[in-house]
């Protein structure tokens, strides 16, 4: 099957944080499939050269924090498009810092833009996808901290935690409807997320308070061997055929890490045990 012959051909995508790393692999993806892509990020120039990359594409700026910003976006999208058949609600931003010395505006900055970031974009366009014809699909970036906790990232994690129950429950609520709904966990990779994320912090919280020694214990449990570590298109390269196959999860690369195991295996335990 040809991209032209593919289920999204003509359709339109939307995808946020496509100003940079796994967004903008992400908005090239769908452009290969012969879809209008909506280029959304808080940057706009950085939404305006992604859409100059592609062939058919229109920049917005958005800041998903933001309900009525999302809002706007997803009616801007609506009187030049009418539906959507794919919405990638793809935000991140981060603090890596202990717990102890996280502050509470840090932790409501990550829920605002992590987790309610993700609800606002799918309860703002999910209108234009029920109205859709033809296949339609929800992509949720979460993240492989979205199942497996590592020091120093206890704000990120938990907002990935939410993320992924927020996904699972979605997909459960809207099957019926034939609207998919698939969680992205990419791993690590080389990207400007850091960069970003320190450039997205509101001023009224203060400087980021992260050290060297906090980036290299993140590093030493994320990264375990080469293949841990991705360029965001290698990390996209299996987006669309997930989507097609409606997959609950789709992992972008790496080699499981030990946590994983251990957090279910120990799981798994606690239930059998349960009626001892």
């Amino acid at each position: 099957m040809t991209p032209a012959d593919g289920p999204f051909s003509g359709g339109t995508a939307v995808v946020t944080g496509a100003g940079s790393g796994l967004g903008r692999a992400l908005a090239h993806r769908f452009a290969d499939e012969g879809m209008h892509v909506v280029v959304a990020d808080i940057d706009l120039a950085n939404a305006q050269s992604v859409a100059g990359e592609l062939p058919l594409a229109t920049a917005f700026r958005v800041d998903v924090g933001d309900l009525d910003s999302v809002r706007a976006l997803a009616d801007a999208v609506g009187e030049v498009e009418g539906d959507v058949q794919v919405l990638c609600a793809n935000v991140g931003v981060q603090e890596i810092n202990a717990l102890d010395r996280l502050g509470a505006d840090d932790w409501r900055w990550i829920v605002e833009v992590n987790v309610l970031g993700t609800v606002n974009t799918v309860d703002a366009f999910l209108p234009l996808l029920r109205a859709a014809s033809g296949m339609r699909r929800i992509l949720l970036t979460s993240s492989t901290s979205g199942v497996f906790a590592a020091p120093r990232l206890g704000a990120y994690t938990a907002s990935k935690y939410a993320v992924t129950g927020y996904g699972e429950t979605l997909r459960l609520e809207l099957a019926a409807e034939g609207i998919g709904v698939t969680l992205l966990l990419p791993g690590g990779m080389a990207t400007t997320h850091l960069a970003s994320s320190a450039a997205a912090r509101p001023d009224g919280i203060g400087p980021s308070g992260t050290t060297d020694e906090d980036l290299v214990a993140v590093s030493e449990a994320m990264i375990q061997g080469p293949d841990d570590l991705a360029t965001p298109e290698h990390a996209s390269r299996h987006v669309v055929e997930a989507l097609i196959e409606d997959r609950p999860y789709l992992v972008t690369h790496g080699a499981p890490p030990p946590a994983v195991a251990t957090r279910f295996a120990a799981i798994t335990e606690a239930l059998a045990r349960a009626n001892d």
